[in-house]
């Protein structure tokens, strides 16, 4: 019996899938920031949160490079 490994490891996986979520984020928090025309404050808010999740994207965009350059 042969067991069949994966094509990708755990952390890879899991940094794919974490910058996957967070750019899913972004999308939905520009959306909500235009449903809240009126509302500055809850305008500001989603901005604060897109902001967040750019700099939140930029690490793991630099850890997942960092971590490929590695494997072979």
């Amino acid at each position: 019996m042969s067991t069949q490994q994966s094509p990708m490891d755990n952390l890879t996986y899991d940094l794919i899938q974490t910058l996957a979520s967070k750019l899913e984020a972004i999308e939905a928090y520009e959306k909500y920031q235009k449903d809240a025309q009126s509302e500055p404050e809850c305008r500001q808010l989603f901005q604060e949160l897109i902001q967040d999740e750019r700099k939140h994207v930029g690490k793991l965009q630099q850890e997942l490079t960092r971590h490929l350059g590695g494997k072979k």
